[in-house]
């Protein structure tokens, strides 16, 4: 940010976020699709409550 003289670090890192946390490009945070995680050979357990 210094070097190049930029206002915000935002304007100088590869994948910015908002103020809310949240990447403008991937919608991200957002929940994994189910058929991603059976891709990926990942299962989500929810504890018991």
């Amino acid at each position: 940010m210094l070097i190049v003289g930029a206002g915000s670090m935002r304007d100088v890192i590869a994948f910015p976020k908002t103020t809310a946390a949240r990447a403008l490009f991937e919608g991200a945070p957002a929940p994994a699709r189910p058929e991603d995680l059976a891709a990926l050979h990942i299962k989500v357990v929810l504890p018991h409550e």
